[in-house]
Formats: structure tokens, sequence, C-alpha cells
């Protein structure tokens, strides 16, 4: 298994993957900026075989980074691949001298909220009914940050 940069050519397999991840809004179009060099943007990849099976979109905002996106291939979870993308995103925000990482999370998302909570990020509060769910409804976000090391 190799992590990596995700480039142009990742771009459909990306959108594959994010849809069996459930994320139909994440397309090839909004992977696209972190896949071409955007030096305020990384996907980063893990691949077996070739294949992608997981990814996280990184963003640098201001003197922040933000976790945008993150996603595992379903027969690949509970095996730390999150964490250890994540991990790579958070040295991605300190070499862009970010003092910190925002993340938003469904309230609903037990496992990805402990997943942030063992990395050490905090909870700073509620976005109400910002996730729109199927059925219509809405969900509540959980607003959570890391402070960083700074170089």
């Amino acid at each position: 298994m190799i992590l990596v940069q995700a480039g142009l050519s990742d771009l459909e397999a990306l959108a594959n993957l994010a849809r069996e991840c459930g994320e139909s809004r994440w397309t090839e179009e909004t992977f696209y900026p972190g896949c071409r060099g955007d030096e305020n943007e990384i996907v980063l990849v893990l691949k077996e075989a070739s294949e992608i099976i997981a990814y996280a979109v990184m963003a640098k905002e201001y003197d922040s980074c933000a976790l945008y996106n993150i996603g595992v291939s379903p027969l690949k979870r509970r095996q730390g691949l999150a964490a250890r993308l994540l991990l790579e995103g958070l040295a991605w925000g300190q070499n862009q001298d970010c003092d910190r990482c925002l993340l938003e999370v469904r309230a609903s998302n037990a496992g990805a909220i402990r997943l942030y909570e063992g990395l050490g990020f905090v909870h700073d509060g509620l976005r109400k009914r910002y996730y729109p769910n199927p059925d219509g409804s809405r969900e509540d976000a959980v607003l959570m940050s890391k402070h960083l090391e700074t170089q």
C-alpha cells in the first residue's frame, strides 16, 4: 500500500470511490483543484495494487488548513487508513504554516468523531441542520479543530 498525492489521472477513480462512500456531491470537478497541483489544496490517496482505496482532501484557508473530505472504501474500513491519511494531511498543513486544522462531521458519525478526538481534535460547536439527508431532512455538523505545531 502506498500513500501519494493524487493526480489528474485519478479523477474518475476518486469520484467513483466518493460515490461508493456515499458522497454523491463529490465529482471529478470537485476533486480537480487538489489533483492539478493547486498549492492551496491537496488530495492524498492510498493505493493498493494501483487501485485507490482511500482519499483525503485538505486545503489551506488563510492561517488554517481544513479537512474537506475523507473517504475509505467500505471493504477497507477499520484498518487505520483514515488516520494515516489525516496524519499526513496534518503534516502537509504544518508545512503550509497553518496553525490549526478545522473540520466538520455529521453529528451521527460517531466513528469519525472518535477518530478525530483520538488524533487530538476538540469540539468547537455545532452547525445546525448543515448536512442534507436523502429523505430531505437535515443533520447537524459537529465543528472540530486541532492546534498544529508551527515549523
